[in-house]
This record gives structure tokens, C-alpha cells and sequence, in this order.
């Protein structure tokens, strides 16, 4: 439903890289966190957050070990299992709550719907808890000086 939707896009892509990204991290679920690492497979995006997708990664991981030490659980020396590969489309179940609402916000009612420059406006509005704000927070990002990059290239 969702890729009928959208067709073959930059929005497109940006939504298939994250979930390939949920994928790799062995997460069931697409969150804003996954939006944001997809955004930064697009060039426009990556060059406005001024962050590299390895990074941000490396700061996700950072993260889920902090909140794991914060439960109790011990991860220091444990590697990452593989995860097999799983295919399917990409469909709105895959999407977590605050993801789906991303997104929807993101193609309703701009001129420029479904451009991964508004997913990535949506997603440097949004405050922590959220995880998307909470890797922005660790990865030390200008949200002021992203919009004004999303700005001048428009």
C-alpha cells in the first residue's frame, strides 16, 4: 500500500533505507530513528545535518548500550548476532506510532510533499524522548543550523 503510495521517489528511497536500517539493526520496527538514518543515505539531507550515516550509527549503538547498562544488562564484549535478511514490502504495520505520524506529517500539506527535506524538517522539530531527538542530542546537532541549511537549498 505505502510504495503505491509514494512511487519510486527520493521519499521513496529515504523510506526503504530506513527500514533497511531497521532491518540491519535486527529491530521488528521502523522508528524516527530508523527515519533519520535513512535520511542520511540521501545526499541532500546528509549534507544539511552535516553528520555521516557511520556516525550516527556508532551514536544509535551508543545509546541502546546506554539504555541496556541502565536495566541491568551487561553488554561490554558481546558482538552483534546476525540477523537474516527478511524481505516483504514496506508496509504502514512496520512503522512505530510517532514514525507513522512523521511521516504523515511530512507528506500532508506542503508544496513540496514527500521530499526528504520536509521528512527531515519534521523530524529536527521533534523533542526528546523521542529517539530521533534523542540521536540528534548525542550526536551534537545544530538543529538551528540544519533548518537554516534546509533553507538556503530551497
Amino acid at each position: 500500500m505505502l510504495d503505491r503510495l509514494i512511487a519510486k521517489s527520493p521519499f521513496a528511497a529515504v523510506l526503504t533505507a530506513a527500514l533497511e536500517e531497521s532491518r540491519r539493526r535486527g529491530d521488528r520496527r521502523l522508528g524516527t530513528e530508523h527515519l533519520l538514518l535513512g535520511l542520511l543515505h540521501d545526499p541532500g539531507s546528509a549534507l544539511a545535518l552535516g553528520i555521516g550515516l557511520a556516525d550516527a550509527r556508532a551514536a544509535l549503538d551508543r545509546l541502546d548500550r546506554a539504555a541496556l547498562t541502565a536495566l541491568g544488562i551487561e553488554v561490554e564484549g558481546l558482538r552483534p548476532a546476525e540477523v537474516p535478511p527478511r524481505h516483504g514490502k514496506l508496509t504502514l504495520g512496520a512503522f512505530t506510532s510517532s514514525a507513522r505520524a512523521v511521516v504523515n506529517e511530512a507528506i500532508r500539506g506542503t508544496p513540496r510533499p514527500r521530499d526528504p527535506a520536509r521528512l527531515l524538517r519534521v523530524l529536527v522539530d521533534l523533542a526528546p524522548p523521542d529517539p530521533a531527538a534523542e540521536l540528534l542530542v548525542e550526536l551534537g546537532a545544530d538543529r538551528e543550523a540544519v533548518r537554516r541549511r534546509l533553507d538556503s537549498a530551497t
